[in-house]
């Protein structure tokens, strides 16, 4: 029972920060996709 009480909380937060920062983080993310395509051309 404590086990599914702390899980729930771990949850509810987890979905407040993905509303919170899940746009800026995905934006980041596309931002950083190109320079990562080139490094990885680089190197082969």
């Amino acid at each position: 029972m404590q086990q599914n009480i702390e899980f729930e909380r771990c949850i509810d937060f987890l979905v407040r920060m993905i509303d919170k920062y899940g746009e800026e983080v995905l934006r980041e993310l596309e931002e950083e996709k190109p320079n990562k395509e080139e490094k990885e051309a680089a190197v082969s």
